[in-house]
């Protein structure tokens, strides 16, 4: 299915107009903001080499080599890449109809996803888009793919998804409203590519932050398992392991929640936390705050500082994930706390549970382990004991791992955000490459 190639009026442009003279010299007031004088704005039906296509309507089949992996929108991500993770085939005789060639970008034209777009890359294999997407071909001797994929996943980009995908039920866009899409556009080829290869060159830094984190990770799970079974021990240590319940060595609790109907109970300045911030693992601070009344009034109480905390509840990922809080703070009924003492690591017994999360969930009473964790399954939890210096010597490499890791992750969110810089400022000419 495609529409009749039109370009049409703009339905919203990008941003209101600023006063005149903010407008600094060499440069000038659009529709789609502060561009060089030397550039134009040109509608993206403009520059390609036909109307926006429609992909096909058939039906995915599980993924079968021999026949032509089927681009759906669920299988781009957010950042614009193919996932191939559960990737599906289509069976169709028109399917090479639909084949994506070089330089064809596809645009998700309903739903959630709205907006979100895919650049063909041969390595992805042979791709055919489904009926969901909506393909952009660009004419190359007007426009440079790599310069319309990253002026969709740009700031302006996005405010016009938003304005212009509004529909009384899903949100959309058709080919005839991409076509209409207002693009800033470089004088020349040339500076075009210049700045497709810029942001190619930090997109090429942040994919090797991501699988370098990806390899840490899987270094780190593959020296958990190996330490906290006593598999490969570390320097020093020798002799046998015991093998305890948790219930042996500390004890447990759980929180619970004020009442919400009694507005005294809340805003206060005691820490309260919900079991989903079990998800930031290292927990320093929480969102929640209740008032001594409120804790008085319920069945939450304080619990200190680097006690595991264990989630109960929940048909989500929370239930059985764990963490530890760096806090004096109290917690809601869905948390369970194991309290330290002096008769063993608590970080060691974090690493060992946090290692443990499906066996966790099958541990779940009720409903085939659909249900929750309690108390009484938390305490009969066995956990391998070594001697308190190697569960310390344990947890302090494991720690060490994570703290890389997380100087990693964190390289790579400032990297991020350098490239949306970088975006904003190249794709409205604040700064030329050329």
């Amino acid at each position: 299915m495609s529409e009749s190639f039109a370009v049409r009026e703009a339905p919203a442009s990008y941003q209101a107009a600023p006063d005149k003279q903010s407008v600094r010299p060499g440069y000038k007031q659009t529709e789609v903001g502060v561009i060089p004088e030397d550039w134009d704005v040109h509608q993206l039906g403009e520059l390609l080499v036909n109307a926006p296509a429609y992909g096909i309507g058939a039906a995915a089949i599980p993924f079968d080599s021999s026949y032509p992996t089927y681009l759906r929108i669920t299988d781009i991500s957010e950042d614009g890449r193919f996932l191939d993770e559960s990737k599906a085939s289509v069976k169709h005789p028109l399917a090479t109809n639909y084949m994506l060639s070089e330089g064809d970008l596809v645009l998700a034209r309903t739903g959630a996803s709205v907006g979100k777009s895919y650049l063909y890359d041969r390595r992805d294999g042979e791709l055919v888009f489904a009926g969901f997407l909506i393909r952009a071909r660009s004419d190359t001797e007007k426009l440079e793919p790599r310069y319309l994929k990253y002026f969709t996943h740009s700031r302006p980009y996005w405010n016009w998804i938003k304005v212009n995908s509004m529909r009384s039920g899903q949100p959309g866009i058709n080919g005839r409203e991409y076509a209409s899409l207002l693009i800033p556009l470089p004088p020349t080829k040339a500076e075009q590519e210049a700045i497709a290869e810029a942001l190619s060159d930090a997109d090429a830094l942040i994919e090797a932050l991501e699988q370098l984190i990806a390899k840490k990770r899987q270094l780190k799970q593959g020296t958990m398992q190996e330490l906290l079974s006593g598999k490969k021990r570390l320097p020093g240590f020798g002799g046998e392991w015991e093998v305890r319940l948790i219930g042996e060595f500390t004890d447990c609790t759980s929180g619970g929640t004020p009442s919400t109907l009694m507005p005294h109970y809340w805003n206060g300045s005691i820490r309260w936390m919900s079991s989903g911030e079990l998800n930031l693992k290292n927990v320093c601070e929480v969102e929640g705050r209740i008032t001594e009344e409120g804790l008085r009034n319920s069945s939450t109480k304080m619990i200190p500082p680097n006690c595991v905390l264990v989630g109960l509840a929940g048909q989500g990922k929370t239930r059985g994930t764990v963490a530890m809080n760096r806090i004096e703070l109290c917690t809601n009924q869905s948390i369970a706390a194991v309290l330290p003492n002096a008769a063993f690591d608590s970080e060691y017994l974090y690493y060992n549970l946090d290692s443990r999360y499906r066996e966790l969930r099958e541990l779940s009473t009720g409903d085939g382990g659909r249900g929750g964790l309690n108390l009484t399954i938390i305490r009969s939890l066995l956990i391998p004991f070594p001697k308190l210096a190697e569960q310390t010597a344990i947890a302090t490499n494991l720690s060490d791992m994570d703290v890389e890791i997380a100087a990693l992750e964190t390289r790579l969110a400032k990297t991020r955000e350098l490239k949306q810089g970088m975006m904003h400022n190249l794709l409205t000419g604040k700064i030329r490459l050329v």
